[in-house]
């Protein structure tokens, strides 16, 4: 009850510097949680976004510097997946996009994405066909100008209007709409739905090239990504002329990793703020503790404390009054001990005590403070200390610096 009471003395004492410390504390957690709940939502939306493109990816590609050099590894490279990795993959299909301008009658949009694709782009990228039919591996052999659309671009040049079996341009080629895909994010502008996907072997009528670079492939499990990555590797190894081209093999999921990480490490940052708000309003709180002073007088007052102190060790304090009816502490200075000192390291030059100590000569203060262990009793002054050398105690000497620097002994403690 006595530490419950000089709290809240010293709370009343010190109004605004303990409402300043109580504040650092609020303002510093406070902010600490906000961040770290955006901190959380901002994960959880990227999270919900790579979910979204589907997870357990594999992004391939293959460059030719040899503009002389015909040869498509598209189709060779697709049937290694699909009939050596069977096991381990649920599709695989050329991924490659442009941006795209949509024409319907009147209405247009320049901003959806076009994508070129096979009949497993879909389930590579995570599309469910909502009405009518996904793309066809007849539509990819015979060059079929058809289209599957997502549900944002369905909704924005067809309204109410049945897009299935409806012909629209795509930068200026006609194709027909054979499926909507579901909406999966959200239904905006610029978003997953705002897409359409034509069979890749339109890209020579489309975008004047028939190579094939990009490629996505669909693991089944994360658990054999690593055995995908290796074959797969192994084989752009054995069939790409490293000296005429390249290829990359990337994991789909180390972004979404990534992304994981960058939110722990952020979340350590924050949790280093959080202590730091709390180490500030602890120090705060530090400086507005009380000393309770015990002196010879038999007298027990407490002072608020502007400087820190090593509990149970003696200090010298430097007392000033306030006007408003206490003393505050100005200034603290921890002693030095000096243990082991006997009645016979005293003596008296020109009426003044001193003492040798470790090879130094200390003067004693007329107002030495002397604590008797076995009384457990206060008293002062050389009247004290000539008592207490009578007695042939064991001494230690706490100084307020060193001897060279003109420090004098403040308390004796007498064992």
């Amino acid at each position: 009850m006595d530490s419950v009471k000089m709290a809240f003395e010293s709370i009343l004492d010190k109004k605004i510097r303990s409402l300043l410390t109580m504040l650092g504390i609020i303002i510093g957690v406070g902010a600490v949680l906000i961040l770290v709940s955006v901190v959380q939502g901002y994960n959880a939306d990227l999270t919900a976004y790579y979910e979204k493109q589907g997870v357990n990816k594999v992004n391939v590609s293959i460059l030719s510097y040899d503009r002389t050099n015909t040869t498509d590894q598209s189709a060779e490279f697709m049937d290694y997946v699909s009939s050596q990795l069977d096991d381990y993959v649920t599709g695989v299909t050329p991924s490659y996009s442009t941006i795209s301008t949509l024409q319907y009658g009147s209405t247009s949009s320049d901003t959806a994405v076009l994508y070129f694709g096979n009949e497993q782009w879909a389930a590579c990228n995570n599309y469910t066909v909502d009405t009518g039919r996904d793309l066809l591996t007849l539509d990819v052999e015979q060059r079929n100008r058809v289209c599957v659309i997502g549900s944002y671009v369905a909704e924005t040049l067809f309204g109410f209007r049945d897009p299935i079996g409806e012909e629209l341009m795509v930068n200026g080629t006609p194709l027909t709409v054979v499926g909507v895909f579901y909406q999966k994010d959200g239904g905006t502008e610029e978003s997953m739905d705002d897409a359409l996907v034509v069979p890749y072997t339109l890209n020579r009528q489309m975008l004047g090239s028939d190579t094939v670079t990009d490629f996505t492939i669909k693991v089944a499990s994360s658990t054999d990504m690593t055995t995908v990555i290796n074959s797969v590797t192994i084989w752009l190894e054995e069939n790409v002329d490293t000296n005429t081209g390249e290829y990359t093999v990337e994991n789909g999921n180390d972004a979404m990793e990534a992304v994981e990480d960058e939110t722990a490490s952020l979340q350590v940052v924050l949790g280093g703020v959080a202590g730091i708000a709390l180490l500030v309003g602890g120090i705060g709180n530090a400086y507005n503790r009380a000393a309770t002073l015990t002196n010879s007088a038999g007298t027990t007052e407490k002072y608020l404390c502007s400087h820190g102190t090593g509990d149970g060790r003696y200090v010298g304090i430097a007392l000033e009054g306030t006007g408003y009816g206490y003393t505050r502490v100005t200034a603290v200075e921890v002693l030095d001990a000096v243990s082991g000192v006997e009645a016979a390291d005293f003596f008296l030059r020109d009426g003044r005590w001193y003492v040798e100590a470790d090879g130094d000569e200390y003067p004693v203060s007329e107002q030495v403070e002397i604590y008797l262990d076995d009384a457990d009793g206060w008293s002062s002054g050389y009247d004290a200390l000539t008592a207490v050398l009578a007695d042939g105690h064991r001494l230690t000497l706490y100084c307020d610096g060193d001897a060279q620097e003109g420090a004098q002994v403040r308390i004796l403690v007498a064992q």
